[in-house]
């Protein structure tokens, strides 16, 4: 990331408001606040999320644990909003940053806009600013073989969030993401595989780095020295900087993501969508299966374990998924609790499944990341179904307000759902981010 870069980026992001952009963009920040919300309220309800606010110190603050009571310090604040955000693996991703940049940016947003007093058309503008450089450094990064996509490239649009957010200039902004390009995790993609837990942590982690980037140019303490260029471009990776600014202004990053409808690695929606497909059309029972082979693209192979052991192993492998929605006709979070996991129809199939990879599907990637399923029955018939993409994506059957609302009604209900929509039309209004986030009020006590 040239310096040159950097300053052309965070101008950029010092100037980009939801009010002047394009009316698609606009509702992708609608629709990213209420599908981000909804899936971390029903995040905090697993017991791995629960497990770790329980035992988290920290000191009272103006910053809310969204949808509680209790409002405590940002840096808490973000890391625990952050792990509830992903804990489902259910918050909004791009397939060309090819990871989570809402994600990472909105905690931490959320959090300073509620500590410095900021209104709701200020977080909304500091959430595109993020976004767009998060993605866009994302978009023009190519990782090293094993880095998970948490962690890194996403505290430099956290960075221009919060900054934003302080009313930074430009030459500060660019000295925060500098900053934050200095404080990315090595982290690999086998925590994710085998389920370990601190795997969900990295988003968090990114945000409250991009905390001590903001600080860093806050104090006068910051510089512009190209940092990118050796954490991304050397350490971890490759970073084409002539991509990062390639139709800024023009090419709007948010409306080329995906929202989930399945809770699992996005990796592993085409095998599930590819094998509810063939479940409607040949109408056949799981028991019915013999053998399952998944084609799809070389990111995607090697989530290929027949054994998770914890909840965000299993959302990491696709035998578990492809089972599960063969099994269930849907991949809802129960089916990846770790009592599920043990579920002899599951077992059987996920046993039976084997992941290739296939070159003409991989040849598509970034544009389309599809997946062909066949299932051999026990009658010797086989089936076959394909797909060309993630149902969700914006280029393939994108999820509609609608659908998102159905989505979030069946994990958190029509009363909490009706909060987060409460929450974000404050926002949207500019009342003040503290104001709009007491819509969401103790939503556990909200009664059904």
């Amino acid at each position: 990331m040239r310096s040159t870069t950097i300053l052309e980026l965070a101008d950029f992001a010092s100037s980009c408001s939801v009010d002047s952009a394009p009316e698609p963009v606009r509702a992708c920040v609608e629709k990213m606040l209420i599908d981000s919300l909804g899936v971390a309220l029903a995040g905090q309800g697993t017991d791995e999320y629960q497990k770790l606010e329980e035992v988290w110190s920290s000191a009272p603050g103006a910053s809310t644990l969204w949808g509680k009571s209790q409002s405590v310090d940002t840096a808490a604040a973000t890391m625990l909003n952050a792990v509830a955000l992903c804990v489902l693996e259910l918050d909004e991703g791009n397939k060309f940053a090819r990871g989570h940049p809402a994600a990472h940016v909105l905690p931490v947003a959320l959090a300073e806009a509620e500590r410095i007093g900021a209104g709701g058309h200020a977080l909304q503008d500091a959430i595109l600013a993020g976004y767009e450089v998060a993605a866009r450094v994302a978009r023009a990064f190519h990782s090293v073989d094993g880095l998970h996509p948490h962690g890194n490239w996403g505290a430099i649009g956290a960075a221009a969030a919060v900054g934003r957010l302080n009313g930074f200039s430009t030459q500060e902004l660019a000295e925060a993401m500098d900053a934050a390009a200095g404080l990315m995790l090595a982290s690999p993609f086998a925590s994710a595989l085998q389920g370990t837990f601190v795997r969900n942590t990295w988003l968090g982690s990114a945000g409250v780095n991009a905390l001590t980037a903001v600080r860093i140019a806050e104090s006068g303490l910051g510089t512009i020295d190209a940092t990118g260029t050796a954490t991304l471009g050397r350490i971890l990776g490759s970073i084409d900087a002539d991509e990062i600014v390639q139709d800024l202004g023009r090419r709007w990053e948010i409306t080329g993501g995906y929202f989930k409808r399945h809770s699992s690695c996005n990796y592993t929606h085409p095998p599930a969508d590819a094998a509810l497909e063939a479940r409607m059309d040949a109408r056949f029972e799981a028991q019915d299966v013999e053998r399952i082979t998944v084609q799809t693209h070389a990111l995607a192979v090697p989530l290929s374990s027949t054994d998770p052991q914890t909840r965000l192993a299993a959302m990491f492998s696709i035998p578990h998924v492809v089972a599960v929605a063969l099994t269930h006709g849907r991949c809802h979070p129960e089916a990846f609790a770790v009592d599920a996991l043990h579920d002899p129809a599951v077992v059987r199939l996920r046993e039976r499944t084997a992941v290739e990879l296939d070159g003409a599907i991989d040849a598509r990637r970034p544009a389309k990341r599809g997946a062909r399923v066949c299932i051999g029955l026990s009658s010797g018939e086989s089936i076959v179904a394909e797909v060309p993409d993630a149902i969700g994506d914006a280029g393939h059957h994108p999820l509609s307000p609608v659908q998102i609302d159905d989505k979030l009604r069946s994990l958190i209900g029509a009363g909490r759902l009706a909060a987060v929509h409460e929450a974000v039309r404050a926002l949207q209004a500019d009342a003040p981010v503290s104001t709009a986030m007491k819509h969401l009020g103790n939503t556990s006590e909200i009664n059904e």
